[in-house]
């Protein structure tokens, strides 16, 4: 049996939480080797660790994932030696495909992955061409310690908070003074510096586009078919507004690597979408889905994709399937606000926002309590005069039939170089306005269709 769809999982199991970056590391790269291999599909990142710390066994994952084999794995860590154990499970009936032993020195930890990816490729039958090869065996480090700070910078930029990706920034820019060869840190520090913007990280859209750039950029001179290291280019070409370059760079990403969720996921939303072709942009949300089910943020954007396509019934029903498995996750219910105050359900708007503003207050459920709500939300309130949220809160403003504070906001998001702009533009609640000829003027600069 060669199972076409596979799910790594590695343990942790030397009792110390702080070794939770070895383990978690491992699967990472090991779900992005093994989805390198052709005619094989490999779950994502998200899905994969929300099985984090649970003892369903390898059938029940197998099932919900529907996938065919659960690579398992524990890591133990004995003084400056690692061993490594693992087993490729029949999700079908429990029976182990293929198991292996490795034990090697820290300084040698990096080629574990490498030889797991070859080992499983040998024992799938996967044949693999001489650039197949070659490309598993670049982009990575024989510097450990790059390696470490490589993958801790990961694990801080998964968790998505402010402080987190000001210290994943710092790993991997130790990363890279390690090893200033290392393609995968720099596609890293790139990717952290195109998210940066959203969070309170002291970064603003413009410079951390920049940024972006600069690190993707090194990333591909270093290694020209490292998948991560297009896909964050793309990004950081499509935020500074250079569509067609951005298009043929996350064709690239997606053709060296069809597994890659995320590369499909940011082709969707941040370029797709602002080109005005939804329905591509549908499938490429899709796509990522089929390989990151589980995960709230692609979930969510999926969600608003529906709701600026004005299937409006549909995209209701993703918010609720997103919350009903992540309550607490904000961003959805931030969304999920902007579909019930599109279609005038201004308390259920609301609501939906309080649960993501920590804040006390209470507010009209009309298009003007929405608009002062999200002023809190987002922190107009303090800083009226902030930019690089500022088309947020041009939604609420389109809303509430104010045209001029409208055209106001989107102006500033403009000048500051928000990078949702072009995503937020294509939001319902500005189809009143694309006829007026501020719309056609905006539209022209940023260099997409009306």
């Amino acid at each position: 049996m060669s199972p076409s769809a596979i799910t790594p999982r590695f343990a942790n199991s030397t009792n110390d939480a702080n070794n939770d970056y070895l383990s978690d590391g491992l699967t990472e790269s090991l779900i992005s080797s093994l989805s390198q291999l052709p005619n094989l599909k490999v779950m994502a990142r998200s899905t994969v660790f929300r099985y984090k710390g649970k003892e369903d066994d390898p059938q029940q994952i197998g099932r919900a994932l529907q996938v065919d084999a659960v690579l398992t794995g524990r890591i133990l860590q004995h003084g400056n030696h690692v061993a490594v154990e693992t087993d490729l499970v029949n999700t079908a009936d429990g029976t182990e495909l293929w198991g292996s032993h490795y034990d090697r020195s820290m300084a040698d930890i990096t080629q574990v992955q490498g030889e797991i990816t070859r080992d499983i490729s040998s024992k799938l039958r996967i044949q693999l061409n001489g650039s197949e090869q070659q490309r598993l065996q670049k982009g990575g480090t024989n510097n450990p310690e790059a390696y470490r700070l490589y993958l801790e910078g990961r694990q801080a930029w998964y968790g998505r908070t402010n402080e987190g990706l000001k210290q994943s920034i710092a790993l991997f820019q130790q990363a890279i003074s390690a090893d200033p060869n290392y393609a995968l840190a720099y596609a890293g520090l790139a990717e952290t510096y195109i998210v940066a913007p959203g969070y309170d990280t002291g970064i603003k859209s413009k410079q951390g586009t920049l940024l972006a750039d600069e690190a993707a950029r090194k990333a591909i001179e270093l290694d020209a078919s490292l998948p991560e290291a297009h896909a964050a280019h793309a990004a950081a070409l499509a935020q500074a507004l250079k569509w067609s370059e951005a298009e043929s760079e996350f064709r690239r990403a997606i053709d060296l690597n069809p597994n890659n969720a995320d590369a499909h996921y940011f082709y969707a939303f941040i370029c797709l979408i602002p080109l005005k072709r939804i329905d591509e942009a549908l499938q490429q949300y899709q796509a990522a889905l089929t390989l990151d089910p589980l995960s709230s943020i692609i979930n969510t954007n999926y969600a608003l994709g529906l709701m600026q396509a004005h299937r409006y019934p549909e995209s209701l029903a993703e918010f609720q399937k997103v919350l009903a498995r992540d309550p607490n996750f904000g961003p959805a219910h931030y969304r999920f606000s902007q579909l019930y105050a599109t279609t005038g359900r201004f308390a259920d708007a609301i609501a939906e926002l309080k649960k993501a503003v920590s804040k006390p207050g209470s507010w009209s459920a009309d298009a003007k309590g929405y608009f002062e709500l999200t002023k809190v939300f987002l922190g107009f309130a303090g800083d009226p005069d902030a930019g690089d949220d500022a088309s947020a809160i041009a939604v609420p403003a389109a809303i509430a039939g104010n045209r001029d504070l409208t055209f106001e906001y989107l102006e500033k998001a403009y000048a500051a170089g928000d990078t949702e702009l072009p995503d937020v533009i294509r939001c319902p609640a500005f189809d009143p306005l694309r006829s007026d000829p501020r719309y056609a003027s905006l539209m022209r600069r940023l260099g997409l269709p009306e």
